[in-house]
């Protein structure tokens, strides 16, 4: 029983070393991690440019809503 020992110890080092050496699974990673960056780099640009469009939306409705008043729809300062 404990001569087989050494032949299973060589047999998971054989094992584990061909997975050290394999590098697919690792640049699947990298382009997983990489698009996850992306995707939230893209969601979080998005957001804040509908927060953007949203605000002076509301802003126009606002300036539309008040008539004639031209203190309600001051134009924006310039840069």
């Amino acid at each position: 029983m404990l001569t087989h020992i050494p032949v299973v110890l060589a047999y998971v080092r054989a094992r584990f070393g061909e997975l050290r050496t394999r590098e697919e699974g690792v640049t699947a990673i990298e382009y997983a991690l990489m698009v996850a960056i992306i995707a939230l780099l893209l969601v979080g640009g998005f957001y804040a440019l509908f927060n953007a469009i949203k605000d002076t939306y509301g802003d126009v409705g606002t300036c539309v809503a008040s008539g004639p008043e031209p203190a309600v729809c001051s134009p924006p300062a310039g840069p």
